[in-house]
């Protein structure tokens, strides 16, 4: 296993558990986060830098009771890693949700320069009955 995917391992077992440094250890100071284009989803946005992303992972229980981000298979092919995944939460309103997500990380030494974030949003949406 190489140096970026055991990074990546490693942050999302940090998110699930509560450790943000894990979390922002996998990012570069000058990090670009592109998520879902609605801004009210979970890290939805574009976000520049470490700290705007780390705010943004951060606002996810202001709308969820619970929620974790599973990294169920990692491809790597040079400095980009492929998750392929699921969300899976309940909202503070009791809505339950699970849905696939894709992950797309741009590395450099094992900290992420870029990444894309795709999910259902329409059923992310639901859950938080904001569509």
């Amino acid at each position: 296993m190489s140096e970026n995917t055991e990074a990546i391992e490693r942050a999302f077992d940090g998110f699930n558990d509560g450790d943000t440094d894990a979390v922002a250890a996998v990012f570069e100071d000058d990090v670009v986060w592109e998520g879902p284009n609605a801004e009210d989803l979970p890290a939805g946005g574009r976000h520049e830098g470490k700290d705007a992303v780390m705010q943004a992972l951060g606002r996810i229980s202001e709308s969820w009771e619970s929620f974790s981000a599973t990294a169920d298979e990692l491809f790597e092919d040079g400095d980009t890693v492929v998750v392929l995944g699921h969300l899976e939460g309940t909202t503070k309103a009791g809505n339950s949700v699970k849905t696939p997500l894709v992950q797309v990380f741009r590395m450099d030494n094992g900290e992420a320069e870029r990444v894309q974030a795709l999910t259902d949003s329409l059923e992310l949406g639901r859950a938080l009955e904001i569509a």
